[in-house]
């Protein structure tokens, strides 16, 4: 045997592996995993360059297993040992919902059955090709093409499309989702089964009336998954453009009541500077006093609160503690801040998830209504807090429980049908080099939410 023979059936391999194991990273950023991302990539690339040494190694050793069938079911055992070992890895170093892992897996499943169709459909036009080796020189070049044609468009749905599916996508959703992407994939991979599984001559007999549809389900397929993910992401965002607008429709209904409650003052202010004048001309001390304490008392009752000079997150406070108020509970608010480079979409995504949340909790306790929150902009950074009563919360096993702030993945969710908000919260602030971290305090019976956010900040 060559080196040439080492080297096709070592790049062979290789080209399999080596590109299913990247694209089932590509989804997850680098806080997914347990390791740093580069750390990750290595060793999984170093499990690909092992696994592809295998079988030459293995095959130098039985020099008499030349020939198939025994030579390809080596191959496809060898296939099966690495891919089992990276699965094992791969589910062990991300600390992401397992739901996440396994479609992503599915989608990597269809990558690679598609590449092998395409380049066994092309392989029955060369009829004198050395079929007793796996990977013969026309069959490791017709490989090399199809990752050339196919691994790009994958590279990029995976980074972008599912990627953010992924990450902005509530959990419930995903589970929803996933059951029609495994129907759809497993009907496309019994159709190719169907196609593989017959003799050579089959294969060639049947190619012209089977590859058509197979390479229409392939484009169909690809189209339905990249549809169905972005179209998600979209009624996602959507959903929270909504969410804001409905906060600044709050503030501006807010702004137009005082402005009435105003010209109203300014009718009822001449009245009252009558009825002061005559009860100083009067010398009725006590019923003066008591006079000004009843108005007082009446411009405080049609003041507006404003909590801070960015409208945004102003009407966002001033529209969560007016429900919270509904509920009987005391929301103690501290906010300083200004126009900000962030946009009115995420401020909603963080504020409000937090204080949703909060207020969630303090329904489920009925004897601590309460609610502490803090808005700040110190040295380039938005830290905004949150702390709230809470009697318990369902740990993910990720992380002990030992009372010190931790990521979004150390909880479970607690309302029924599963949220999504906490991860919300932890996504949004990573897209400003920020950071949201947990904390229960088992002792005090309290939760602290607290987010960094890394801005820009205009002039306070």
């Amino acid at each position: 045997m060559t080196l040439s023979f080492y080297l096709r059936h070592f790049l062979g391999f290789f080209i399999q592996l080596g590109a299913g194991m990247f694209l089932c990273l590509l989804p997850f950023d680098d806080s997914s995993f347990r390791y740093s991302y580069r750390k990750v990539l290595s060793i999984c690339g170093l499990l690909a360059l092992i696994s592809s040494a295998f079988f030459p190694f293995a095959v130098s050793i039985q020099g008499n297993i030349t020939t198939s069938p025994y030579l390809a079911i080596l191959a496809n055992g060898y296939m099966l040992l690495a891919i089992s070992s990276f699965g094992i890895f791969y589910f062990w170093s991300l600390r992401v919902e397992r739901i996440k892992k396994i479609i992503v897996l599915v989608l990597v499943l269809f990558y690679a059955a598609t590449q092998y169709l395409i380049v066994n459909l092309v392989s029955t036009f060369f009829k004198n090709y050395d079929q007793s080796e796996v990977y013969s020189p026309i069959y490791l070049a017709l490989f090399v093409i199809s990752a050339a044609m196919t691994f790009p468009f994958s590279a990029l749905f995976m980074r972008r499309a599912l990627r953010d599916y992924l990450a902005e996508v509530e959990i419930k959703n995903i589970q929803r989702e996933f059951v029609i992407v495994i129907f759809a994939t497993f009907l496309y991979l019994a159709m190719l089964v169907v196609y593989m599984s017959g003799p050579g001559s089959y294969q060639e007999v049947f190619w012209w009336w089977i590859a058509p549809p197979l390479l229409l389900a392939i484009a169909v397929l690809c189209f339905f998954y990249w549809t169905l993910f972005k179209e998600s992401v979209r009624r996602k965002r959507d959903s929270e453009e909504l969410k804001s607008l409905e906060i600044r429709n709050v503030q501006y209904n807010s702004i137009t009541r005082e402005m009435e409650q105003t010209r109203r003052l300014r009718h009822d202010m001449r009245h009252m500077l009558n009825h002061l004048s005559l009860l100083v001309e009067q010398g009725s001390d006590d019923e003066l006093k008591s006079y000004l304490s009843e108005m007082t008392a009446l411009v405080i009752s049609r003041e507006n609160t404003d909590y801070c000079k960015n409208p945004t997150v102003n009407g966002l406070l001033q529209y969560y503690t007016s429900m919270a108020a509904d509920s009987d509970i005391d929301c103690r608010v501290k906010a300083n801040c200004g126009d900000l480079e962030i946009s009115s979409t995420d401020l909603t995504v963080i504020l409000g998830n937090m204080i949703e949340n909060a207020i969630h909790a303090c329904l489920i306790d009925n004897k601590n209504r309460w609610i502490n929150i803090e808005v700040a902009v110190i040295s380039g950074s938005m830290i905004i807090q949150v702390i709230n009563p809470c009697q318990e919360v369902l740990p993910s096993g990720m992380y002990k429980s030992s009372g010190s702030f931790v990521p979004a993945s150390a909880f479970l969710s607690t309302r029924r049908g599963g949220g999504y908000g906490l991860q919300s919260i932890e996504n949004t602030a990573k897209k400003y080099s920020g950071e949201a971290l947990f904390r229960f305090d088992n002792q005090t019976e309290t939760f602290t939410a607290r987010v960094r956010l890394n801005i820009h900040a205009a002039e306070l």
